[in-house]
């Protein structure tokens, strides 16, 4: 008699590449909104004193701001 195995396919972990492409994803989303937040306080720190009282700011913010790490 002849047997065959079978082997059942895991139905409960995710293909190591599905992994892998949604770790990529993230990484890129967060790299996205770290280079945002890097332009956003280049900008705020590019203002005139006109401008940062517009927005409703002072200068010792926006600096303080400016000099925050991307990753903050």
């Amino acid at each position: 008699m002849t047997q065959v195995a079978r082997t059942a396919p895991k139905l409960h972990a995710p293909a190591r590449g599905v992994l892998t492409l949604v770790t990529v994803a993230r990484l890129g989303r967060l790299v996205r909104h770290w280079a945002g937040r890097r332009r956003s306080r280049i900008a705020l720190s590019n203002l005139d004193e006109r401008l940062i009282r517009d927005i409703g700011l002072d200068r010792m913010t926006c600096d303080d701001e400016a000099l925050r790490p991307f990753w903050r």
